[in-house]
């Protein structure tokens, strides 16, 4: 028996019921999966309930969790602040079909934190709020073209998820759209100066806020936004209320003219914003640009989102995350380097990264190794879909190279951790892949 075949023995024998689950998804959805980033070999797991730093999957298995709904619940999952408001509100109405004082309530909190929000629309998810954000701009400024940064993820809309030529046609993407986008170079403000110089029908610059970049180029990203009489937008779906407080823009020092919420926002549930100067959201309405969307603000998300939101504002939330992501980086470093396995765990804020096989400074906060997509995470190979599977056998419950914490990890979760971390290694150790 060699190695990856006991990984695989394990796997399915601790998950019979997410096997007979998957085989019936193969007939309901594409792929079997609801979320391109669900499938994974031999099948997926179906989830059953979470608590905090926990999951437990339909078989029974307990995974500590690194997923955390992909990345919206930094206070854990099931936090007993969110649960009430959200059970409070369910009694008295899931849909009003009008504005309620949850949403004032939800906006308020949001520009207490964020300082440069004046004004606001809520969506409901990080797609839509991007959506809405290059509809915004091209509105007010009379300009058609956005520069998004190569390999930058800005959500699933035509638009948003222009790549190239070839890939763009694979994903039904028209030829029009495509042409609306300017691609530039990650981490090159020549590249991006030279875009700029070269058109005069740009209306913004859009970031990825969890992009792992250094300072000095993100606030030259900033001040080349500035100079040329582009809009600058930070995409903080990802990096908001994580980051710091007010996000990326926060612990940069930034002050862009639109930015774009989603995940923790919403407190776990479906929610999304544009935000920003006040000049330029007021071409929301008639005779601008219409917004409709049934579940825009809607009362559970409300709730949810101001019970969460008031807990980042008031509590060390996202300063508890991060001390454990420290932790883990270094505890995982430590395995690597007793295990003689090039790489390292690095990134920002309460994300953990790991690369395996590429060396990264993990002294340099700012460091990424070579060949990640745009946000510091390692493309995928055989290495990781190995490593993913030994992982899940482990009980942990986390993309291996890209483990996203709540503030819920205690010190024992992250020892915990390190240790199934290395029995994974060890696993695929064996089989001579690393």
């Amino acid at each position: 028996m060699t190695s990856s075949q006991s990984i695989r023995q394990k796997y399915d024998k601790l998950h019979p019921k997410s096997k007979i689950l998957a085989e019936q998804a193969q007939n309901l959805f594409p792929e079997g999966v609801t979320h391109v980033s669900r499938k994974f070999g031999p099948y997926p797991v179906y989830m059953d309930r979470g608590s905090g730093p926990r999951k437990w999957d339909v078989d029974g298995n307990e995974y500590i969790d690194f997923r955390t709904g992909h990345g919206s619940m930094i206070l854990g999952q099931a936090h007993p602040a969110v649960v009430k408001a959200v059970q409070d509100q369910m009694a008295k109405g899931t849909h009003l079909s009008s504005g309620t004082e949850l949403e004032i309530k939800w906006a308020q909190t949001i520009r207490r934190l964020v300082p440069s929000v004046q004004k606001m629309r809520f969506v409901s998810s990080g797609t839509e709020a991007n959506m809405m954000a290059f509809r915004v701009v091209r509105r007010f400024t009379g300009k058609e073209k956005i520069v998004k940064f190569k390999g930058a993820f800005h959500g699933w809309s035509d638009d948003e998820y222009v790549t190239d030529p070839d890939t763009d046609r694979k994903y039904g993407i028209p030829k029009g759209t495509s042409a609306s986008m300017v691609l530039v170079e990650p981490h090159s403000l020549p590249a991006l100066d030279k875009a700029l110089s070269s058109s005069k029908d740009i209306a913004a610059v859009i970031w990825q806020g969890n992009d792992i970049a250094r300072p000095e180029y993100v606030k030259g990203v900033e001040q080349l936004c500035r100079s040329h009489g582009v809009l600058f937008v930070i995409d903080e779906v990802v990096s908001g209320f994580r980051w710091s407080r007010s996000g990326a823009q926060g612990m940069f020092g930034l002050k862009p003219d639109l930015s774009t919420f989603a995940k923790i926002l919403a407190g776990g549930l479906p929610g999304g914003v544009v935000a920003g100067r006040a000049d330029i959201l007021d071409v929301i309405g008639e005779g601008g640009v219409r917004h409709p969307g049934t579940f825009n603000a809607n009362p559970l998300s409300a709730a949810a989102g101001s019970a969460a939101l008031g807990l980042v504002e008031t509590e060390p939330v996202g300063e508890r995350a991060f001390a454990s992501a420290q932790r883990m980086r270094a505890g995982i470093n430590k395995v690597l380097q007793q295990m003689e396995i090039p790489g390292g765990a690095y990134g920002q804020s309460s994300i953990v990264m790991v690369s395996l096989g590429a060396d990264v400074d993990i002294d340099d906060r700012f460091a990424v190794p070579k060949g990640t997509e745009q946000g510091g995470r390692p493309v995928a190979n055989a290495v990781l879909d190995e490593m993913h599977l030994a992982m899940i056998n482990e009980g942990l419950w986390a993309h291996p190279a890209s483990m996203i914490l709540s503030s819920t990890h205690s010190d024992r979760d992250i020892d915990a951790t390190v240790d199934r971390y290395a029995a994974a290694l060890r696993s695929v150790r064996k089989s001579g892949m690393i």
